[in-house]
């Protein structure tokens, strides 16, 4: 019984907190808020360039490029992950997003990590960056997930799918084996 409320109360405290963050995903994104994002991406894609060979010539033919430089997970059973991206290439000006993902599934701890989205296609940017709705990983397109080599080699199996994800720099600690669907929501800046 006890075993039982203390469950319950976590799965509650990580339901309200979930639905706290998906509550901030609408806030407005201020212009010092976009200046620090800009700011982190660039240093992110200078990291993932010079620790992955190939890199640079991904990037060249990409359609588009959304970088998230800090993912946060985090959950017990139930969790969540909130992070904040732009896309540093594929439109006129720099397009700004909040990234949120609802989980289930055997989730333990707390994690953060860089994700990086490559558009290779016309239609796969379009599709993302086409008007306000939100756009979810695995409804609105499939992904590749790319692996990285020992040596900084990227796996070239996935590269020519229309959206291939990197997902690197993992810190702390958790134990995820989950179904994900991440969604995308852009954001006004101020």
């Amino acid at each position: 019984m006890i075993n039982r409320k203390i469950t319950a109360g976590l799965l509650g405290g990580f339901l309200a907190f979930s639905l706290t963050l998906s509550g901030q995903a609408m806030a407005k994104f201020t212009a010092d808020e976009a200046a620090e994002l800009n700011a982190e991406a660039k240093a992110t894609l200078a990291n993932f360039v010079a620790e992955t060979k190939g890199a640079d010539e991904l990037f060249a033919n990409a359609k588009g490029v959304l970088v998230c430089p800090k993912i946060r997970k985090a959950g017990a059973g139930v969790g969540a992950e909130r992070g904040h991206c732009v896309l540093t290439s594929g439109a006129d000006d720099h397009l700004y997003y909040v990234s949120t993902a609802l989980k289930a599934g055997l989730i333990l701890g707390v994690s953060s990590h860089s994700m990086i989205l490559v558009m290779n296609s016309d239609t796969a940017l379009a599709k993302f960056t086409s008007g306000d709705r939100e756009w979810e990983l695995g409804v609105d397109a499939s992904v590749a997930v790319a692996k990285i080599g020992v040596g900084g080699d990227l796996d070239t199996t996935n590269l020519k799918k229309d959206i291939v994800s990197f997902v690197f720099g993992e810190k702390g600690l958790i134990a995820d084996a989950t179904w994900e669907g991440s969604r995308f929501k852009k954001l006004d800046v101020e």
